[in-house]
């Protein structure tokens, strides 16, 4: 359970997600999207890369935060006041 806790960890799964989707989402800013008079268009694999990325984003962002959290506290309690 203690493993599962781990900031270092679920970083790294943020990172992997997260590069993990990049390719399509390159891919959306080029040639997978199709526009006409009344909409824009992207590809299903295009729009599930950019969905993977954004979750990655959000794990990264998660464990970057409690990260900080976790930084400023172990400070704040080790300053005597």
């Amino acid at each position: 359970m203690r493993k599962l806790l781990n900031i270092r960890l679920w970083a790294s799964i943020g990172v992997l997600v997260l590069a993990a989707g990049m390719p399509y989402c390159a891919a959306a800013l080029g040639w997978a999207a199709t526009q006409d008079e009344t909409s824009i268009s992207i590809r299903a694999d295009v729009a599930m890369g950019v969905l993977v990325s954004w979750i990655g984003w959000t794990v990264l962002s998660i464990a970057g935060t409690l990260w900080l959290w976790k930084t400023w506290r172990s400070r704040r309690l080790a300053v005597p006041a």
